[in-house]
């Protein structure tokens, strides 16, 4: 996060926050994570949209993991030939902007927002997805004059990803990411595809969410998108 000037106001609206950790009875959370494909074994990508809010609060609840489960069979190749592992850490990602990891590598794009209320309740940022070594990388930089840069794992175990969130704490700003809206393109073909959809279950590809917040709080929903086969 670039340096922010608080005012007496703001300075003391940010030692308020600090108390206030539970949401309130007005959060919600919103998931639509959907596959590309249209048929069971065919290659595919996925588009995510994640909204979270809470009007009686200062801001949502922060989130700490977020767990998406793919059909069942859903299979990812990381030795496929259509993309490339990124090889180097995150200092060198961020520092790059990604341009240190390969070409081939880079799978997905999109926008977040994050919530760092009361000085800056919308922050904007650009999202680009990373191949990396049995994960995805999530790389969020600033859309405008503040932000954060920041590398997210996407870990991979067979159909489903894990993706740990840190509390992001930018001199003594808390952070909170509340929107997420992700394409990752479908990568090769046949045998060479990085991902291949898996079951679709009575004309469907189901796909959960669970949310783990650092509140402590679980919520599980559940996102479908036609298919045959």
């Amino acid at each position: 996060m670039r340096p922010v000037k608080l005012t007496a106001a703001s300075a003391l609206a940010l030692l308020c926050l600090a108390g206030v950790a539970y949401a309130s009875a007005q959060f919600t959370q919103t998931a639509n994570i959907v596959l590309t494909a249209r048929k069971a074994g065919a290659p595919t990508g996925f588009k995510a949209a994640l909204l979270s809010a809470d009007p009686g609060a200062v801001q949502p609840q922060g989130l700490k993991t977020l767990t998406i489960t793919l059909p069942a069979g859903t299979r990812f190749d990381f030795k496929s030939t259509a993309v490339k592992q990124c090889k180097v850490g995150d200092v060198e990602i961020k520092a790059t902007l990604g341009k240190a990891c390969a070409a081939k590598s880079k799978i997905g794009t999109g926008t977040a927002v994050a919530n760092g209320a009361p000085v800056l309740p919308v922050i904007p940022e650009n999202v680009a997805a990373f191949v990396g070594k049995q994960q995805i990388l999530f790389l969020l930089t600033p859309a405008a004059s503040a932000g954060q840069t920041l590398v997210l794992h996407g870990k991979v175990s067979g159909n489903k990803v894990t993706t740990e969130v840190p509390v992001i704490d930018a001199g003594g700003l808390n952070v909170v990411i509340t929107a997420l809206n992700l394409t990752v393109k479908t990568s090769g073909h046949g045998s060479s595809a990085f991902i291949t959809a898996g079951k679709c279950a009575k004309g469907a590809f189901k796909v959960t969410s669970r949310f783990l917040y650092q509140t402590g709080a679980t919520l599980t929903l559940t996102s479908s998108s036609s298919c045959t086969g």
